[in-house]
């Protein structure tokens, strides 16, 4: 990944095998497996990327925004996730102005 968002270190107790996201890690022997992560800009899910991962599968770019965004988003609206909770603030705001929050 040219420019990752951050790093996760996933540990096991035991050898075994590691799922995250829809990628399946091999089997890992001392119980460690590290991977590159970003975290969708609309919703705010953390996502693994496996090596050498296809974008398509990753996720994508949103062209209004510039930013990364999971698969699920990248066919919506660019709605960003802050946008989303000032919306929630302010109606539960008018709400509460109301009397029925």
């Amino acid at each position: 990944m040219r420019n990752p968002g951050g790093y996760a270190v996933i540990t096991s107790p035991e050898q075994a095998r590691v799922n995250f996201d829809k990628f399946r890690c091999d089997e890992i022997s001392a119980g460690i497996t590290e991977v590159d992560t970003f975290t969708c800009f609309h919703c705010a899910k953390v996502m693994h990327v496996k090596t050498k991962a296809p974008m398509d599968d990753v996720g994508s770019m949103c062209r209004n925004c510039m930013k990364m965004v999971c698969p699920r988003c990248a066919s919506g609206p660019c709605v960003p996730f802050l946008k989303k909770l000032e919306l929630e603030e302010k109606r539960f705001q008018a709400l509460r102005s109301y009397g029925l929050a």
